[in-house]
């Protein structure tokens, strides 16, 4: 019978060569994603779902959508508030994933904005 911690020993090395290569191209997404865990659960705490596979659902949606939104929108703010973007991925994939399903009241009340300044 071999040693339990055999099998945990040869693969420590796995694991440190994949944290050297993917390390530095997976760190940004694992912040931006722990952030938006954090924000999508404000929006489950807000929101009035059913069941438990719609709550799901909306987890998803705000994980994906911080996800997709985070790194663009904290190149056009960081710079303009004075931070690095780095710095602004946790902040804005928050905000993103929880503003959950309040994304067409948002847009609505900017379309609204524009069209009373023209």
């Amino acid at each position: 019978m071999t040693e339990p911690n055999s099998t945990a020993a040869a693969a420590v090395p796995l694991i440190t060569l994949g944290v050297a290569l993917f390390g530095p191209n997976l760190g940004p997404y694992a912040v931006i994603a722990m952030g938006a865990v954090g924000g999508s659960f404000w929006a489950l705490a807000n929101s009035a779902t059913a069941t438990r596979l719609a709550s799901a659902f909306l987890m998803a949606r705000c994980l994906i959508t911080a996800l997709a939104l985070t790194a663009f929108i904290a190149g056009l703010i960081g710079p303009w508030l004075g931070f690095e973007v780095t710095e602004m991925y946790v902040v804005v994939a928050f905000t993103i994933a929880a503003l959950g399903d309040k994304w067409l009241d948002i847009l609505e009340t900017v379309k609204t904005k524009l069209q009373s300044l023209i």
